[in-house]
């Protein structure tokens, strides 16, 4: 006889933007009472380079961060989460106890289940490194293409260039709630104090937060300001040579076109 359980596994996703599952969830867990990334990862056996890119990735797709970081302290500082942050853990607990209920009717061979508990998706998975939750705060139209100038932080914009066609597909609007993907091999990096005179229509300043070298190319997370980071993918020969360390100031330059939108 087969086992006629059903398990409710509950993600939480966005237009096309990564999941926040119970891994996730759990890694913000270990943060909240651990107080350091590092020792929440090794609570959840990850990596702390698997488990600061989870962090990372749940802190773009907020409107404000789940985990920041924390100063000072005899440890010289750690992390915490946020209010946004307990309450993304809060409320994915209520739904999956919510959705466990339905799912149980699914177990009950002669109990006809009720439509209302076969919910929709939220979105689908990308391979997109970076993936930003963002606001539409103008659409400046032309005959074949449109721009949509998107609001990323208080202090940074992003240009997405769509054709006409799509933008009436994804019926884009102005105050609209979109995600804007950007893959990493598309950023080019610049550094410099002035403002890179490029024709790229995104050129977003930052600092390196993170480097992770391979064998040919480097792995470049800049820290972005109000809590997001963007990630780039060099050659590790081209990241020398511009010294892109840890603490380093840098730009991330990428095309208009190379932005992709996603609507739910």
């Amino acid at each position: 006889m087969t086992d006629s359980k059903v398990e409710a596994i509950l993600a939480l996703r966005g237009g096309s933007r990564s999941p926040v599952g119970r891994d996730r969830i759990a890694l913000l867990e270990a943060v909240d009472s651990q107080g350091s990334i590092t020792k929440a990862a090794q609570a959840v056996g990850l990596s702390y380079k698997a488990a600061w890119d989870a962090l990372n990735a749940v802190n773009n797709l907020l409107p404000r961060p789940a985990v920041a970081a924390q100063t000072g302290g005899r440890n010289g500082g750690g992390a915490v989460v946020t209010e946004d942050g307990k309450a993304l853990i809060a409320a994915f607990h209520l739904l999956e106890e919510r959705l466990s209920r339905a799912a149980a009717l699914f177990g009950e061979g002669s109990t006809p289940v009720d439509p209302i508990i076969l919910l929709r998706s939220l979105g689908m998975k990308t391979s997109a490194r970076n993936a930003f939750r963002c606001t539409v705060t103008e659409i400046r139209q032309g005959s074949v293409n449109a721009e949509v100038i998107l609001h990323l932080t208080d202090a940074l914009t992003l240009a997405a260039t769509v054709t006409e066609e799509s933008l009436r597909d994804l019926g884009i609007v102005k105050g609209q709630a979109v995600t804007a993907l950007v893959k990493a091999s598309f950023v080019m990096l610049a550094t410099g104090k002035e403002t890179p005179t490029v024709s790229a229509r995104n050129r977003i300043p930052g600092t390196v937060a993170h480097r992770e070298d391979g064998p040919v190319s480097s792995e470049i997370t800049l820290d972005i300001g109000g809590g997001k980071v963007l990630t780039a993918m060099v050659t590790r020969d081209g990241a020398d040579e511009l010294g892109l360390r840890p603490g380093a100031a840098a730009w991330a330059l990428f095309k208009a076109s190379h932005v992709i939108l996603a609507v739910e």
